[in-house]
């Protein structure tokens, strides 16, 4: 093929590098079944009071006080540690024992139990909590229902950006059954365990206490929950690409996304 002028040839390329990343980003997508994705929040809005739901069923969230900074994926919330909170209204998160999958990005502030994702009520084995275990100047992923408790080892309160994934399995009925995983690194299981049967009638936050429990304070990006247990190599997929690819997306959408990140790198 011959080109006039360099202009030419660059504007080949750049066609057939962004065809490239267009396709193989939706291959990506297929790694998850869109089906099972309850709500996802990339937190690229950049400005105003609402966390679009990027996933099929609409549940946008409602920002209270958390603003807009530099996230891992685009832009991501920062929470103040005081009050802020990203509420979920009308969605009462996974229920029962039904398998589920949370994801997110945390950069922490500072050392404490962090309220990352939490529903159901506050009452033996309904509860459904993703806090912060604080052990001395460290804190780790930890998953608790009322009465029981499992968290890891690998902190994530250094100041660094982790990526952290709360695994219920199909089948499981207990605390001690969640695989949890730190940077794509399946933990270790410490803590005590309870069955577990979790309500659905309080709605699904980010950000807020539980009673004895401290705000979230730091950053939170690429918040998702699916309604499957998610393996060792889709949570990989997820951190290193992404949920825009690795999630089944609308193929436009996934043109534009390919677009912004061969103008980020």
């Amino acid at each position: 093929m011959k080109f006039r002028n360099n202009s030419g040839y660059f504007v080949a390329l750049f066609s057939i590098i962004l065809f490239t990343f267009s396709i193989t980003g939706i291959i990506q997508a297929s790694i998850v079944d869109e089906e099972s994705v309850e709500a996802l929040y990339l937190f690229d809005e950049g400005e105003g009071d609402v966390a679009t739901d990027s996933s099929q069923n609409g549940r946008d969230g409602t920002i209270m006080g958390a603003q807009y900074a530099e996230g891992v994926f685009g832009t991501a919330l920062m929470y103040d540690g005081v009050d802020d909170n990203l509420l979920i209204s009308g969605y009462m998160g996974v229920g029962g024992k039904e398998p589920r999958t949370t994801v997110f990005w945390f950069k922490a502030s500072s050392t404490r139990d962090h309220s990352w994702v939490k529903w159901g009520p506050n009452t033996g084995g309904a509860k459904y909590y993703i806090r912060g275990h604080v052990s001395g100047q460290q804190c780790f992923l930890r998953i608790e229902v009322n009465g029981g408790q499992n968290y890891g080892q690998a902190d994530v309160c250094d100041g660094d950006w982790h990526h952290c994934a709360v695994v219920f399995p199909d089948g499981a009925d207990s605390v001690q059954d969640h695989d949890l995983y730190v940077d794509g690194v399946l933990q270790e299981n410490t803590g005590g365990d309870r069955e577990m049967d979790t309500g659905v009638n309080v709605e699904v936050n980010a950000g807020a206490r539980l009673t004895g429990h401290s705000f979230l304070h730091g950053l939170l990006d690429e918040l998702a929950i699916f309604s499957a247990a998610l393996d060792a190599e889709q949570i990989n997929a997820i951190m290193d690409t992404g949920l825009y690819g690795t999630v089944s997306v609308d193929p436009q959408d996934k043109l534009t996304t390919s677009w912004g990140k061969i103008k980020r790198y």
